[in-house]
């Protein structure tokens, strides 16, 4: 699975998704720390990846559909 691991998730987290086998893209571990909750998403849904996040703006529906980013 493609996940994009938002800036708040706890490394361990990222390091059992890593060690499942999943493609993961850590917001904090690049150079995108600090980048939006829209551009987060938008990079999501480029990239088709799902976000793992401990935000609960990502649960507004209307703003941020799961449709259009995988999950």
């Amino acid at each position: 699975m493609k996940i994009i691991a938002d800036e708040n998730l706890f490394e361990p987290i990222i390091a059992h998704l890593k060690e499942l086998g999943h493609d993961v893209f850590s917001i904090r571990s690049s150079s995108l720390s600090g980048l939006s909750d829209v551009k987060v998403y938008a990079l999501a849904c480029k990239e088709k990846r799902v976000i793992v996040t401990m935000d609960k703006d990502f649960s507004r529906l209307l703003r941020f559909s799961p449709h259009r980013c995988c999950g």
